[in-house]
């Protein structure tokens, strides 16, 4: 039987990649496999604040992140894995990246990359320092992972065992949809961390002339300073306004199952889970067209818009708020795509191709 290591982030601090990490080590609590045993390491960034965006923060403290779980790292792998599973974020991440992979081939032990966002055909086009740190991953990895079909079709050009996975939808889920009945409030819902990069500016200069009957819910963790620029800025349209921050996530599935709309207008997405989530829901759903989203909003699902584009926000909003009979057909299509192409079983089966091949030749 083969020993395969996940290596990818826990929460506390919550993001995507930790979400992840919750759902599929929950499926695997209940489900196995004769022909692996599943074991995971905690990466999860400690320290730093993930709404944190300061560059010299990020450096100070993946420093001492990477010192700290290097030794974790070696300790495991000199328990013989057959294969080491990493996920990854790049950006500077990378170099850690490149030093856990290197590692991992001294020790003979098969890996693979697990791309996390959705920013490669991006790189490829622009071929700076990240784009070429990646490709040096790349060819040090026994299998790469991606979560969009544009970055499937480029970095199958130079690797020969690139595959696409998605996000599922996690059981928790499905099992909050079986007991909850939809009650829509005229409530138009961001779910994210607070930050310029999730498109918040452009979210709430957007709705600044919508009626004050629509309520806007901020759901996610939030620096401060922030939450009192944008009530500074737009209290005075007169508008229902309220930050959350973190919430538990049938908490977070409450808001978005009887919203109006749910709202993502992030410069920069891979597989957002809250945009799986949203069409599992039902909701109507505005995103940027970034990352894996034209994947998963595509055919009527739900409307794209650029980023950082506060106009074209705006009207996908009326769009959507003041056409019941499309807003309908749009989250129905979502919620029926979904549930058949994102189901946990589906996701995992591809993930053990990976985890069980044999000629990586």
């Amino acid at each position: 039987m083969k020993k395969i290591v996940l290596i990818s982030p826990l929460p506390p601090p919550v993001g995507g990649i930790a979400s992840w990490t919750v759902n599929i080590l929950e499926y695997f609590k209940n489900y196995s496999n004769d022909k692996y045993v599943l074991e995971h390491l905690n990466n999860a960034m400690q320290l730093r604040s993930i709404t944190s965006t300061s560059k010299l923060s990020r450096i100070y403290y993946g420093i001492i992140n990477f010192l700290l779980f290097y030794r974790k790292l070696v300790k495991k792998l000199l328990q013989k894995p057959d294969l080491c599973h990493f996920t990854s974020s790049a950006s500077l991440g990378l170099f850690k990246d490149v030093f856990f992979i290197l590692t991992c081939r001294i020790f003979n032990i098969k890996t693979v990359i697990h791309y996390r966002f959705g920013r490669i055909p991006d790189l490829y086009l622009i071929k700076n320092w990240e784009w070429k740190t990646l490709q040096f991953v790349n060819k040090m990895s026994t299998f790469v992972v991606v979560l969009d079909k544009k970055s499937l079709d480029i970095l199958n050009k130079y690797h020969k065992h690139v595959s696409l996975i998605e996000n599922p939808v996690s059981s928790k889920l499905i099992d909050f949809k079986k007991v909850t009945v939809k009650t829509e409030r005229n409530a138009i819902v961001f779910v994210g961390h607070v930050t310029k990069k999730k498109g918040i500016y452009e979210f709430f200069e957007a709705t600044k002339n919508l009626h004050n009957k629509y309520k806007l819910e901020i759901v996610g963790p939030y620096e401060n300073e922030v939450k009192e620029y944008l009530l500074e800025k737009y209290n005075r349209y007169d508008k229902q306004i309220v930050f959350y921050g973190a919430m538990s996530n049938e908490m977070v599935y409450n808001k978005m199952i009887n919203s109006t709309l749910l709202v993502l207008p992030s410069y920069t997405e891979g597989f957002p889970n809250v945009i799986i989530e949203g069409m599992a829901l039902g909701c109507g759903i505005i995103a940027t067209d970034v990352g894996a989203i034209p994947d998963m909003l595509g055919e009527n699902r739900g409307v794209l818009i650029s980023p950082r584009n506060a106009d074209q926000l705006r009207d996908a909003i009326h769009k959507l708020l003041f056409n019941e009979s499309i807003r309908n057909e749009f989250s129905l299509n979502a919620e029926s795509y979904a549930l058949a192409n994102y189901t946990m079983g589906n996701i995992v089966k591809k993930l053990e191709f990976i985890w069980t091949y044999e000629n990586t030749k």
